[in-house]
């Protein structure tokens, strides 16, 4: 079985549960939900295109194992100390078929999609955002793909806004300058881009699909409810018949002697 801290160096390229979840390793309580809060909006399989499902439903279990972790103290603690996790000690408390979004549930109220728009246009230009950005730039070496899949709410569309804002924390803090993001061909920002609505086209490829299979499905429906209400006509009619239409029985003539 995968440990959490393998599949944390597949999907978010660390190990360190505190930079999966974008927070310090002495971050308050109240701070590691937050964080978790933030990255789950992002990965939560119901806030997803469907093309994206995936791989969101398998970084939000991991976001959701690692908060679970985090918001136990006894557990924290040994983390923070030996760096264990628990499921490298005994591969049954992975609890890879727990069902998260249900743990998910009992910590935050339900989201609508309304209050994930307003949270996306806050954060947007936030010093949250900010710092999000930097952390991605320094754990991604500069790459703008790393940067993008990492920071919430980032996209393909917005690599100008995204670099302006980088631009000039690099120059403010003082960051290194790396060749990733300095000297990036255009060549692979292309890429992104067809790659990005080529996904979109496909999505709206499988919503239609969907939509027609739903309008199908309902139209069955109708159609086994339209028969078995004729049927339950023709029985109605059937008993009707039988109980006030039966022939009546004619008597037979007797000869008179």
């Amino acid at each position: 079985m995968t440990t959490l801290l393998e599949l944390c160096r597949k999907y978010f390229n660390t190990d360190n549960l505190y930079e999966v979840l974008n927070t310090k390793k002495d971050a308050t309580d109240k701070e590691v939900r937050k964080a978790y809060y933030v990255l789950s909006m992002k990965y939560h399989p119901d806030k997803v295109n469907e093309n994206e499902k995936a791989e969101a439903t398998e970084k939000f279990k991991i976001i959701s194992r690692i908060h679970a972790l985090l918001n136990d103290a006894d557990k924290r603690k040994l983390y923070d100390d030996a760096g264990c996790v628990g499921d490298d000690i005994d591969p049954n408390s992975a609890t890879e078929d727990f069902p998260w979004e249900t743990y998910w549930s009992s910590i935050f109220r339900k989201i609508t999609d309304n209050e994930i728009r307003d949270y996306e246009l806050k954060y947007k230009g936030s010093d949250d955002e900010k710092r999000d950005l930097k952390k991605g730039y320094l754990a991604g070496k500069g790459d703008m793909e790393f940067i993008i899949n990492m920071v919430p709410f980032s996209s393909v569309y917005e690599e100008d806004r995204l670099r302006e804002i980088l631009e000039q924390i690099i120059e403010e803090e003082d960051l290194p300058r790396f060749k990733a993001f300095t000297n990036e061909p255009p060549s692979k920002k292309r890429k992104r881009l067809a790659k990005a609505k080529k996904e979109e086209a496909q999505c709206k490829i499988d919503v239609e699909n969907e939509e027609k299979n739903n309008s199908h499905d309902l139209m069955l429906a109708i159609k086994k409810r339209s028969a078995e209400r004729e049927q339950q006509m023709d029985n109605f009619f059937a008993r009707m018949e039988a109980k006030y239409c039966t022939p009546k029985k004619t008597k037979k003539n007797v000869k008179k002697t």
